[in-house]
C-alpha cells in the first residue's frame, strides 16, 4: 500500500475560512458605517433667535470655535425660543441644534430632542418710561407694553408673568414688536414698557442701559416670583458692576431670569455633541453681570432629557482623544473602537472554533471507514454472513480508499493507527478461518 497523500489545508478549505472571515468583517464595518456613523457631517444647523439677541450673539461664538475643528455652522435666525422648539421638532427643516429658555415648556421624551445642559442666565429687563419708580409687574396696568414677537420665548415667559401679576387684558395694550421695531416706539413715545430676555451682550439691552429717558424695573418681589415658577431664578445686578467708575448701577439691581437651555437633535452624531459641550464650557463658563465664573453650563435642575453623553462629560470632563489629536483624527479612533469591539466579540468565538472545525474536517475523511471497519469486526464475532474473499474484499476498499485521503500532518499518525487497526481485523480473520473445519470456508 501506498503513502497517504497529506497536505496542511487546501485551497478550497482556506478560501472558505477567509470568506467567513472577510464577509463578517464587512458587515460588522457596513453596521458600524450605517449606524454608528465613524465619521460626523461636516455642517451643523443652529437655531439662534432676533438679530441683535443674545442667542445670535451665541449662535456667532459656537460658529467660530466650531470652524477651528472644519466644523461649518449654518446660523438659522428665528423669532426665539418657542419658533426654536418648533424647528428642532420639524425633521423637515433639518436644524440639529437651538437655545430655548426653560420656561418655553418641557420637552416630551418621545419628541427625540434632548438637552446639552443649561447654559446661561437670560434675565427678564423691564425698561420703562415716566418719572414715576416701578417695582413690580402689577404696576403696569394701563400701559401699552412691549412683549415680543408672536414665536418668541420673551413673549411666552412675559405673558405668563404678567398674568401672575393681574396684567393680562385691556386697559394695558400689548405689542408684538420685534427689538428695532420696540425700540423706535419706546422713542416716539407709542410704547411705554418694553420686556426683553437677553444677556449683557443683547443690542437692545445695552442701548437701553444708555438712555437716560429710561428706567429699568428693580423687582422687590423677584424672590416670590420664583414660587410661582420653579423654572425663574432671582438673579442681581450687582451695584457698579456695569461701570465701577460711574457705579453704575447705583444700586443692586433684583431681577428674574429662567436659564437658557442648549437643545439637540437626539440623533445627533456623538463627535458633533462632544464638540458643542466643549464649545459650551468655552463660551458660557465666563463670569457675566450677574453670574459667577464656573457656573454655566450645568445640569442640575434639568427637567428634560438630558444626553448622557453630557452627563458623561460633565462628570468626567473632556476625552484624551479630542484634546490632543486633530478632530478628524480622534473621531476616527473614537468611532473605530466601537466598531473594533462587536468586531471582536464575533471574532473570538470563530477563532475558538477553528480548531474544532479544523480538526472535524480532517477527521471527517476516515471516520466513515472506521466505521465501516468496525462493522466487519462485529461480523467476526458470530457466524460470519460474508464469505471470507468478500471480508477481504472490503478491508482491501478501506485500505484504497484511505491512501486518497488528503489530511494534515497533525492527523498522520491517526491515519496510520486505522491502519494498524486493519491490520488487527485482518489478523482476527485469519484467525477466525483458522478455527473453523476446512470446508466452512467454502
Amino acid at each position: 500500500m501506498g503513502r497517504p497523500k497529506i497536505r496542511e489545508l487546501s485551497p478550497r478549505a482556506l478560501s472558505i475560512l477567509l470568506s467567513l472571515i472577510l464577509l463578517i468583517v464587512l458587515v460588522v464595518l457596513w453596521a458600524g458605517h450605517k449606524y454608528l456613523r465613524p465619521f460626523p457631517p461636516d455642517i451643523l444647523v443652529m437655531a439662534t433667535g432676533m438679530e441683535g439677541g443674545s442667542y445670535a450673539r451665541f449662535g456667532e461664538l459656537y460658529k467660530e470655535m466650531l470652524a477651528r475643528q472644519g466644523i461649518t455652522v449654518e446660523l438659522r435666525p428665528s423669532s426665539g425660543a418657542v419658533e426654536n422648539l418648533k424647528l428642532l421638532g420639524d425633521r423637515s427643516q433639518n436644524v440639529d441644534a437651538g437655545f430655548v429658555q426653560g420656561t418655553v415648556g418641557r420637552i416630551d421624551a418621545a419628541s427625540g430632542l434632548m438637552s446639552l445642559g443649561s447654559v446661561a442666565y437670560t434675565p427678564l429687563w423691564v425698561f420703562y418710561r415716566g418719572d414715576e419708580t416701578l417695582d413690580d409687574l402689577s404696576q403696569l396696568k394701563g400701559k401699552r407694553i412691549c412683549v415680543g414677537p408672536q414665536g418668541s420665548g420673551i413673549q411666552k415667559y412675559a405673558m405668563e408673568l404678567l398674568r401672575f401679576a393681574g396684567v393680562s387684558s385691556p386697559p394695558a395694550a400689548f405689542y408684538e414688536y420685534t427689538y428695532s421695531k420696540a425700540l423706535q416706539a419706546l422713542k416716539n413715545g407709542t410704547a411705554d414698557v418694553i420686556m426683553v430676555t437677553g444677556q449683557t451682550d443683547n443690542q437692545l439691552v445695552v442701548e437701553l442701559l444708555k438712555r437716560t429717558d429710561v428706567r429699568l424695573m428693580n423687582f422687590s418681589m423677584a424672590e416670590s416670583y420664583t414660587r410661582f415658577s420653579p423654572d425663574l431664578f432671582h438673579v442681581v445686578l450687582p451695584e457698579g458692576v456695569i461701570n465701577l467708575e460711574s457705579r453704575q448701577p447705583g444700586s443692586d439691581i433684583h431681577l428674574l431670569s429662567p436659564t437658557t437651555n442648549l437643545i439637540v437633535r437626539r440623533d445627533l452624531h456623538p463627535a458633533l455633541v462632544y464638540l458643542l459641550l466643549k464649545a459650551s464650557m468655552e463660551i458660557h463658563g465666563k463670569a457675566t453681570w450677574v453670574n459667577k465664573a464656573g457656573e454655566f453650563p450645568y445640569l442640575t435642575k434639568q427637567d428634560d432629557p438630558i444626553s448622557e453623553q453630557a452627563q458623561r462629560f460633565h462628570a468626567k470632563g473632556g476625552s484624551v482623544l479630542y484634546d490632543n489629536l486633530p478632530f478628524w483624527a480622534a473621531t476616527f479612533i473614537d468611532r473605530i473602537v466601537i466598531i473594533i469591539i462587536p468586531l471582536t466579540v464575533l471574532l473570538i468565538p470563530l477563532i475558538g472554533a477553528a480548531p474544532w472545525i479544523y480538526s472535524w474536517r480532517n477527521r471527517s475523511k476516515y471516520l466513515k471507514l472506521y466505521k465501516e471497519l468496525r462493522s466487519i469486526e462485529k461480523g467476526l464475532r458470530g457466524p460470519m454472513a460474508l464469505r471470507a474473499g468478500d471480508i477481504e474484499a472490503r478491508l482491501d476498499g478501506i485500505e484504497d480508499t484511505l491512501d486518497k485521503v488528503r489530511i494534515s500532518t497533525a492527523f498522520l499518525d491517526e491515519l496510520y493507527t486505522l491502519k494498524e487497526h486493519i491490520q488487527i481485523v485482518r489478523e482476527k480473520l485469519a484467525k477466525r478461518l483458522s478455527e473453523q473445519p476446512k470446508d466452512a470456508e467454502s
